[in-house]
């Protein structure tokens, strides 16, 4: 039993590593910021097989028998001139603080496809760009790395302008540039905290006083209402009060009449 577990396990090691992509070490023991980047390139041979433009930023740099993918190369069926211009753009996802960029001649032609005029670009916007290298009448002889280091600055972009090709013709009559990796270094940068508004103090209206209402005076005198029977005007208590005396008064002036009248006829 044991013996067929180890088999077992042997054959499955030896699977996982034949289909494992052969992955070779970075230039730099750093994180290269360009891996499975976004490529683009003016003019790329894609047979998807040795050559295209994402093989820049795969992390294969290998020989051939070990991994086919040896880079991206000038399409030899464009048969460009020489000194024609040719930008391969690779995008990084987002910014970083940029220090260095490495190309990578490709190893099965000790690196004799490597262009010999160009400039390394890096921009944060992709369309304003900064050169931080300057290279002129390359050539390369033996697949060892290019490395350019600049002073520190922002980029989410990468570019190698080439206004040159390598002396390297196809049999197509094409000259050729050929690359195997483009690795990008840099640091992260810090996010910046977002200040805080201070709160501001809502306005609140002054509470206006209720209006007051004015005292009035009270009623010296109950007001008049009909009486059902006659429809005369009939007043409260003080107002019969007052008529009871103006009737006695006026009952007395009448007697007091008839009494000067009695009087006055004994006299005659």
């Amino acid at each position: 039993m044991k013996k067929l577990l180890t088999a077992a396990l042997s054959i499955l090691l030896i699977l996982t590593a034949c289909a494992a992509p052969a992955f070779a070490e970075t230039a730099l023991d750093r994180e290269n910021l360009a891996l499975e980047g976004d490529v683009e390139a003016d003019n790329s041979f894609e047979n998807n097989e040795w050559f295209s433009a994402a093989f820049l930023t795969d992390g294969v740099h290998v020989a051939l028998d070990e991994d086919p993918h040896a880079g991206w190369s000038i399409d030899p069926y464009s048969v460009i001139p020489q000194d024609e211009p040719i930008n391969i753009t690779v995008d990084l996802g987002k910014k970083y603080m940029l220090d260095t960029v490495v190309l990578r001649p490709c190893i099965y032609d000790n690196g004799l496809g490597m262009p010999r005029c160009f400039e390394v670009q890096i921009s944060e916007d992709n369309t304003n760009w900064t050169s931080v290298a300057k290279v002129e009448a390359l050539v390369v002889t033996e697949a060892v790395d290019q490395i350019y280091a600049f002073d520190p600055a922002p980029g989410r972009y990468v570019r190698i302008a080439i206004t040159e090709h390598s002396d390297k013709v196809d049999n197509t009559g094409c000259y050729l540039s050929q690359i195997s990796e483009i690795e990008v270094y840099g640091e992260k940068i810090p996010a910046t905290p977002t200040p805080t508004a201070e709160p501001t103090a809502e306005l609140t209206e002054e509470p206006t006083a209720e209006p007051t209402a004015e005292p009035t005076a009270a009623p010296t005198e109950e007001p008049a209402h009909k009486n059902g029977n006659t429809g005369e005007d009939v007043k409260g208590n003080d107002g019969k009060t007052a008529a009871i005396i103006i009737g006695a008064v006026a009952a007395a002036a009448v007697i007091a009449a008839v009494v000067i009248v009695l009087v006055k006829k004994r006299k005659k």
